[in-house]
Protein backbone atom coordinates (compact mmCIF):
# COMPACT_ATOMS: atom_id res chain seq x y z
CA UNK A 1 0.00 0.00 0.00
CA UNK A 2 1.32 3.43 -0.87
CA UNK A 3 1.71 5.97 1.86
CA UNK A 4 -0.78 8.82 1.80
CA UNK A 5 0.29 12.03 3.52
CA UNK A 6 -1.72 12.47 6.72
CA UNK A 7 -3.11 15.85 5.64
CA UNK A 8 -3.52 15.36 1.91
CA UNK A 9 -6.54 16.72 0.07
CA UNK A 10 -7.95 13.20 -0.24
CA UNK A 11 -7.79 12.57 3.51
CA UNK A 12 -9.36 15.96 4.27
CA UNK A 13 -12.22 15.27 1.84
CA UNK A 14 -12.69 11.79 3.24
CA UNK A 15 -12.80 13.21 6.78
CA UNK A 16 -15.39 15.77 5.64
CA UNK A 17 -17.47 12.96 4.14
CA UNK A 18 -17.27 11.03 7.42
CA UNK A 19 -18.42 14.11 9.38
CA UNK A 20 -21.28 14.66 6.93
CA UNK A 21 -22.33 11.01 7.30
CA UNK A 22 -22.37 11.30 11.10
CA UNK A 23 -24.42 14.52 10.95
CA UNK A 24 -26.85 12.85 8.55
CA UNK A 25 -27.18 9.93 10.94
CA UNK A 26 -27.75 12.18 13.96
CA UNK A 27 -30.38 14.30 12.19
CA UNK A 28 -32.09 11.16 10.89
CA UNK A 29 -32.13 9.64 14.36
CA UNK A 30 -33.71 12.81 15.73
CA UNK A 31 -36.37 12.72 13.04
CA UNK A 32 -37.02 9.04 13.77
CA UNK A 33 -37.60 9.88 17.43
CA UNK A 34 -40.03 12.67 16.49
CA UNK A 35 -41.76 10.29 14.08
CA UNK A 36 -42.16 7.65 16.81
CA UNK A 37 -43.54 10.19 19.30
CA UNK A 38 -46.04 11.41 16.69
CA UNK A 39 -47.07 7.80 16.07
CA UNK A 40 -47.61 7.27 19.80
CA UNK A 41 -49.76 10.41 20.04
CA UNK A 42 -51.79 9.51 16.96
CA UNK A 43 -52.32 5.91 18.09
CA UNK A 44 -53.69 7.06 21.45
CA UNK A 45 -56.02 9.68 19.98
CA UNK A 46 -59.02 7.95 18.35
CA UNK A 47 -60.68 10.92 16.55
CA UNK A 48 -57.48 11.58 14.62
CA UNK A 49 -57.53 8.00 13.33
CA UNK A 50 -61.10 8.55 12.17
CA UNK A 51 -59.97 11.62 10.23
CA UNK A 52 -57.03 9.72 8.72
CA UNK A 53 -59.31 6.82 7.83
CA UNK A 54 -61.59 9.20 5.93
CA UNK A 55 -58.67 10.81 4.10
CA UNK A 56 -56.91 7.58 3.09
CA UNK A 57 -60.12 5.50 2.79
CA UNK A 58 -58.80 2.54 4.77
CA UNK A 59 -59.25 0.97 8.19
CA UNK A 60 -57.34 1.60 11.39
CA UNK A 61 -55.30 -1.62 11.32
CA UNK A 62 -54.07 -0.86 7.81
CA UNK A 63 -52.93 2.62 8.89
CA UNK A 64 -51.09 1.11 11.88
CA UNK A 65 -49.41 -1.42 9.61
CA UNK A 66 -48.34 1.25 7.10
CA UNK A 67 -46.99 3.49 9.87
CA UNK A 68 -44.98 0.65 11.38
CA UNK A 69 -43.56 -0.33 7.98
CA UNK A 70 -42.58 3.27 7.32
CA UNK A 71 -40.83 3.52 10.71
CA UNK A 72 -39.04 0.24 10.03
CA UNK A 73 -37.83 1.54 6.64
CA UNK A 74 -36.50 4.74 8.23
CA UNK A 75 -34.59 2.74 10.82
CA UNK A 76 -33.14 0.44 8.16
CA UNK A 77 -31.88 3.45 6.23
CA UNK A 78 -30.37 4.83 9.45
CA UNK A 79 -28.53 1.55 10.03
CA UNK A 80 -27.07 1.73 6.52
CA UNK A 81 -25.99 5.35 7.04
CA UNK A 82 -24.37 4.40 10.36
CA UNK A 83 -22.45 1.54 8.73
CA UNK A 84 -21.21 3.93 6.04
CA UNK A 85 -20.21 6.54 8.61
CA UNK A 86 -18.29 3.95 10.65
CA UNK A 87 -16.51 2.71 7.54
CA UNK A 88 -15.51 6.23 6.49
CA UNK A 89 -14.32 7.10 9.99
CA UNK A 90 -12.19 3.97 10.24
CA UNK A 91 -10.77 4.58 6.77
CA UNK A 92 -9.74 8.14 7.67
CA UNK A 93 -8.20 6.93 10.93
CA UNK A 94 -6.22 4.25 9.10
CA UNK A 95 -4.97 6.66 6.42
CA UNK A 96 -3.86 9.19 9.03
CA UNK A 97 -2.09 6.50 11.06
CA UNK A 98 -0.30 5.17 7.97
CA UNK A 99 0.57 8.68 6.83
CA UNK A 100 2.25 9.48 10.15
CA UNK A 101 4.37 6.30 10.07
Amino acid sequence: MTNVPAESAFVRRLAAAARAAWWTFLIGAGLAIVQFLAYCVISCYDPLWDWLRDVFETDRRELHRLALHFMMAVRLILVLVAIGAIFLSLWVHRLRRLGDA
